[in-house]
């Protein structure tokens, strides 16, 4: 009598309850519904509807929640409802999750956990175990969160309620995000993207595309993000819900933030705070303020931000939020610091570190020391600055203890959950394994047959493209070279035909009859000086066939270089003096005779002071230089000549001894001779065993130099070359 007495006054306050209740029209036929079929129920099915009823109203009112769980687990322990209560418990620590009163979740969350295990109910344990993994994660131990959130998953794959798999993928990801593992958090959220779409939950989609994009904006991958966020734009015109809505907002508006894009951000995160503001969450209309005042201070607009952040740290201590506040105050506090207001800074600083310290905020504790630290540093406190140094390294120490105590619990967590999946598949394992080794077999002996031809045929590939790269490179190599000989060959005989013909000319005007001594005298010196060019151009051509053919012969002896140079700078003065050039030698005396061959040396002196006196403006000075050095034990006569002429161009100056290198400019009509007489000089130092050179001169000018060692330490590289020093 009493209980039925007891029973009826639960029914009555269901009733009571439920005629006040607020909850949003999509979920209002659903209630009514309840309502009528609980008015007709018998003791059993009234909880089985109590808990539907506290379930409905998780997320939207949660008092409401809370109440219809307690009166479904006072009927159903009455009445020895073992389900009963293990859900109205599953319901209730999911309500004092949401009430930050952990201890209460976790102890209605074991106690469901047993009764549901007794009973075997396969997806409440799965949802409890979650519910279980959430509280861990609201306590920031996120290792044993993870645990129970792997747990849950298998269950719920296991009975292929892909909806909660996709669920629980989400909270995965998001405890690898916590550790800062993004890359991993991407695919669970990825794979649970994936499943919303194939199920067709529009919401999951909404949520998964958010998340999706927000682990893609950590990566920097700002493009790929934009795409799913807009994909997600796309969808909210068919579903339109104002939590999911809003955070969509704030995520575009953070895209475009990180852009550099502020009028769409201030947009967005305003349209995100109208949105939050309408469903009155203090702690995200919080958040969403800061938002706003965060563009404000990107665009310089102090006094706007400051007033944003001020509301939004008013609202979240009055409403407890303390890690939003404890945020927010950073924010005010660097705000502060860059407009000069030392004081207020630090004041901000401090409040938010206070908070941080009481709520064990490690990332929190660690950006106000590092904040701390640089303001007081910034003004010249240096003792409390190290003062904060030191309290922030020794935050940075915690966080790495823990971060490597996360990385030790999730491969404890991943070597249990290999161990349980093992234990479970071992059954089927053992009934397959016969065929598993036959297709095993079968499979790796094609692959192995396969990956033979296949890599047989990419080697004879390449052996046949390489042969023809080979080829192709030699014949057009070749063919460079032939046209290049047929070039030099060509410029040769012009070069000898043209004073051949001048010589003709000349010749025929002495034929011509008698003529004045003086003028006979001119046509003489013209001929002998034209014949003296052609001279020296087939003497370079013979030098260098010569030393291309590994003949030429070197007549080396003792000798001293400061005459040869003497008697050169002598027989080209009438040439410099035409052109109004002086030759000044600079060189010590009784510097060390060189072992040469002096008419091979003397060659090479004359080019050099004769091209320095050709490209030397007139008026100018060319100065000639000898002089000994010691390299690595070594004695060396080093010889330069420097002008003041144009110079050689960058891109010639690696190619300026080479025997081709005027080919190109004569071609353009802009260079004259063939080129021979630095090659030929350069082939000649190399037999001596020396080195020959060019560098800018400053400001403007040419150095053409060479040295030569003293001493002759290599054998001769022709083949007559068996004479030897006197």
């Amino acid at each position: 009598m009493i209980f039925k007495v007891y029973h009826k006054i639960l029914i009555g306050l269901v009733l009571v309850l439920g005629s006040f209740s607020g909850l949003f029209a999509v979920q209002a036929p659903v209630i009514d519904s309840l309502k009528q079929v609980l008015r007709s129920t018998n003791e059993s099915e009234t909880v089985d509807i109590l808990n539907e009823l506290s379930e409905i109203h998780l997320g939207t009112d949660w008092g409401k929640s809370q109440r219809y769980a307690s009166l479904a687990l006072d009927l159903a322990g009455s009445l020895g409802d073992i389900r009963g209560m293990g859900i109205a418990h599953a319901n209730l620590a999911i309500y004092y999750n949401n009430e930050a009163d952990y201890r209460n979740a976790l102890d209605h969350a074991a106690l469901g956990l047993t009764q549901l295990e007794n009973l075997s109910d396969a997806p409440q344990i799965a949802r409890i175990l979650r519910t279980i993994g959430t509280t861990y994660s609201l306590l920031n131990q996120s290792d044993q969160s993870l645990d129970y959130y792997l747990r849950a998953l298998m269950i719920f794959e296991d009975i292929e309620q892909m909806g909660e798999v996709a669920a629980t993928l989400m909270l995965i990801g998001e405890v690898y995000s916590q550790w800062g593992q993004t890359e991993k958090s991407l695919r669970f959220v990825e794979r649970a993207l994936s499943i919303y779409n194939d199920i067709n939950d529009l919401e999951g989609v909404l949520t998964a595309e958010n998340r999706f994009a927000q682990s893609l904006m950590t990566l920097l991958r700002f493009e790929e993000a934009k795409e799913h966020l807009e994909q997600a734009l796309v969808i909210s015109d068919d579903y339109s819900d104002p939590p999911l809505l809003a955070k969509l907002y704030t995520s575009l508006g953070e895209l475009y933030y990180y852009q550099f894009q502020l009028n769409t951000a201030l947009k967005y995160f305003q349209d995100a705070l109208d949105l939050k503001q309408e469903q009155g969450n203090p702690g995200e209309i919080a958040v969403a303020l800061s938002d706003v005042g965060s563009i404000h201070q990107e665009a310089g607009e102090i006094e706007k931000a400051l007033s944003f952040y001020q509301r939004g740290q008013k609202i979240a201590e009055e409403s407890g939020e303390q890690g939003i506040s404890s945020e927010i105050y950073l924010l005010i506090g660097e705000l502060y610091m860059n407009s000069g207001k030392k004081d207020k800074a630090i004041e901000a600083m401090l409040s938010s570190l206070n908070i941080a310290q009481q709520n064990h905020d490690l990332r929190t504790i660690q950006r106000a020391n590092h904040m701390l630290t640089t303001t007081y540093s910034r003004y010249g406190q240096a003792d409390i600055a190290l003062t904060y140094q030191k309290a922030l390294q020794q935050t940075r120490d915690e966080i790495y203890v823990q971060q490597s105590n996360q990385n030790v619990a999730e491969l404890e967590v991943r070597y249990e959950l290999d161990k349980r999946e093992k234990e479970l598949g071992q059954m089927m394992e053992n009934a397959l394994i016969k065929d598993l080794e036959f297709q095993r077999r079968f499979t790796v002996m094609w692959i192995i047959l396969a990956f033979s031809v296949g890599f047989l045929i990419l080697i004879a590939a390449f052996i046949f493209y390489r042969g023809r790269i080979i080829r192709h490179a030699e014949q057009e190599k070749m063919e460079h070279e032939l046209r290049l000989k047929a070039d030099f060959t060509a410029i040769l005989v012009h070069d000898l035909r043209s004073p051949l013909t001048s010589v003709f000319g000349f010749a025929e005007l002495l034929k011509m009859g008698e003529k004045p001594f003086e003028r006979i005298k001119e046509i003489a010196n013209t001929i002998r000086e034209t014949s003296q060019k052609m001279l020296q151009l087939v003497n370079e051509m013979l030098d260098l066939s010569k030393f291309e053919a590994g003949k030429m012969v070197l007549t080396k002896t003792r000798t001293a270089l400061k005459p040869i140079i003497s008697s050169s700078i002598q027989m080209l003065d009438p040439v410099a003096n035409q052109r109004k050039t002086s030759i000044r030698l600079e060189a010590e005396d009784g510097i060390e005779a060189c072992y040469c061959d002096p008419r091979k040396i003397e060659q090479v002196i004359t080019n050099f002071i004769s091209n320095a006196i050709t490209h030397t403006p007139e008026g100018s000075e060319i100065v000639v230089n000898l002089n000994a050095q010691q390299q690595k034990g070594q004695t060396f006569l080093y010889f330069s000549v420097a002008d003041d002429g144009p110079g050689v161009e960058s891109s010639q100056k690696e190619k300026i001894f080479d025997k081709y290198a005027q080919l190109e400019t004569r071609k353009s009509g802009g260079g004259l001779g063939t080129g021979l007489g630095l090659a030929v000089s350069q082939m000649i130092i190399e037999q001596h065993n020396g080195e020959v050179g060019y560098r800018d001169r400053e400001p403007k000018g040419s150095i053409f130099y060479f040295q030569i060692p003293t001493e002759d330490n290599t054998k001769s590289k022709s083949a007559g070359s068996d004479e030897t020093a006197n």
